[in-house]
């Protein structure tokens, strides 16, 4: 996920070469555009405060062809959130042949510190997003059940494989040992996203794994 490069203005070969890109290439490239400006938007001033016109003027696009693309707001927002858990779900949760137990625990960790650490706006504005759910986007909130639903479902599946082959305790309850995780998590980042000066979330993730393993670990 990373940021469209904005053309420079004259002829060029770039031009060229963008001159030449089918209608489907140039569609998806300005929707790239307009979610990546959504979700900076949405992160620096929250949904509600966002309009279509200042998403359009900060992807350089015109209002009128955000909401030929997405239709509205509402659409943008789930655009956004849709692509942030597809791309959890392929670098963090969804599983790996060959990685299981404690493996896939710290899989998951450390994915999910990548997409902390090199996707922040984007991850700021899935958090304000989930924020709003509970009010001006609630109608969305079922958005937000699945991701919480998908990341704890792939912690219990790494616990419940750790505990057969004798790597985590086993008189721990792997749903409970996930909603803790899970909420651990959550808790940090969004400590993160209130004092990001102040707070590594990054390290903060780190030293979690850790105790967590510690914690998981046989007696």
């Amino acid at each position: 996920m990373s940021e469209s490069s904005r053309l420079n203005s004259g002829t060029s070969q770039a031009d060229v070469r963008r001159a030449r890109r089918t209608q489907a290439e140039r569609r998806a490239e300005s929707e790239r555009e307009i979610l990546l400006a959504a979700a900076t938007l949405f992160g620096r001033q929250g949904y509600t405060s966002t309009t279509l016109e200042q998403i359009g003027r900060q992807a350089g696009y015109s209002s009128a062809l955000v909401s030929l693309r997405f239709g509205s707001k509402e659409g943008i927002a789930e655009a956004i959130v849709t692509l942030l858990q597809t791309q959890a779900g392929s670098d963090v949760f969804d599983p790996v042949q060959g990685v299981a137990g404690l493996a896939s625990l710290n899989r998951i960790f450390s994915g999910y510190s990548e997409l902390l650490r090199d996707a922040d706006q984007w991850m700021r504005a899935l958090f304000m997003l989930m924020t709003e759910s509970l009010g001006p986007l609630k109608g969305k909130i079922d958005l937000f059940r699945a991701g919480n639903e998908n990341f704890a479902a792939a912690i219990e599946r790494a616990v419940r494989e750790g505990q057969e082959t004798g790597e985590i305790r086993t008189d721990l309850n792997p749903a409970e040992t996930a909603f803790e995780v899970l909420a651990a998590v959550r808790g940090a980042t969004l400590l993160w996203l209130l004092d990001p000066k102040k707070v590594d979330v990054v390290d903060a993730i780190r030293r979690l794994q850790a105790s967590t393993e510690e914690r998981l670990a046989p007696w």
